[in-house]
């Protein structure tokens, strides 16, 4: 992507190659195994679901794509994914035609300069890395503010995000945010040759009180965050493996994904 004027950042292609990365191999220390095939690459994500990025760049060859990642990665459900703006716009059609029903697309800010020092923020915010221990309250406060309630999130939604970053954990430093005692933000950090900064998410209603802290530079997130996804549920012709039309579960990376249900036992499947 080009910035605002037309003008190429000089550090574009290495900013792309480094996010290409983060969807394209896999994260043994959180137990995310992955495979590169000649249309792209799938890794499993969880239980029953699978990811598959798409690297292809012709539609007719979608069909024998979403095929041949059905018997790499088995799975009941697939997020497909793109990661560019172009390829995903000419394989839309193709993917849809095969299952697949567009879900979103996801853009990386990148900073490839110095680091501003952090804005000055009330006296009494104080922002802390958590321990295990304080999972539950770090993942209560970004449910609550993603989903932009105050109410409690359900217990379901609570012990799958939970999990989610417990998993994450050895590759991330999760930060916390009091304004008077009061959680109001989190952050998940991911420390390494280049930051990442993801789910930073102010609660309301004293977010806007709290500043916060930018990160230091440091390594890429460990896998699955995403390329723009599709979703799609087909009911009896076997679905689509994740492809950048169809989408399970998002992961890291910018373009298109999709989802779709495995009617075959053998289509179900950082």
């Amino acid at each position: 992507m080009t910035s605002v004027g037309g003008v190429r950042h000089p550090e574009h292609d290495a900013v792309s190659q480094e996010l290409h990365g983060w969807y394209n191999a896999a994260v043994p220390e959180i137990g995310l195994d992955g495979t590169a095939h000649w249309f792209g690459f799938t890794c499993l994500t969880g239980p029953g679901r699978a990811r598959l990025v798409l690297s292809i760049g012709d539609p007719a060859q979608v069909p024998g794509a979403l095929a041949a990642a059905r018997d790499a990665c088995p799975a009941g459900s697939y997020l497909v994914m793109v990661d560019d703006r172009e390829r995903a716009a000419r394989l839309g059609p193709a993917l849809r035609q095969h299952g697949c029903e567009y879900q979103e697309f996801t853009t990386f800010l990148a900073l490839a300069g110095p680091l501003a020092s952090p804005a000055p923020g009330p006296g009494n915010l104080e922002i802390t890395a958590i321990g295990p221990g304080e999972l539950e309250t770090w993942a209560r406060v970004k449910l609550q503010s993603f989903g932009g309630t105050e109410d409690p999130p359900s217990p379901e939604s609570l012990e799958a995000e939970i999990a989610a970053r417990r998993a994450e954990q050895p590759l991330s430093e999760y930060q916390l945010a009091r304004l008077g005692g009061q959680p109001v933000a989190v952050l998940a950090h991911y420390p390494g040759a280049e930051t990442s900064c993801s789910s930073w998410a102010p609660a309301r209603p004293t977010a806007t009180a709290a500043s916060p802290r930018p990160c230091s530079p440091a390594g890429p997130p460990p896998a699955p965050p995403p390329p723009a996804p599709f979703s799609s549920t087909p009911a009896t012709a076997a679905p689509p493996p994740r492809s950048t039309a169809a989408s399970a579960s998002p992961t890291r990376s910018t373009g298109t994904a999709a989802t779709s249900s495995a009617a075959n036992p053998r289509d179900a499947a950082r």
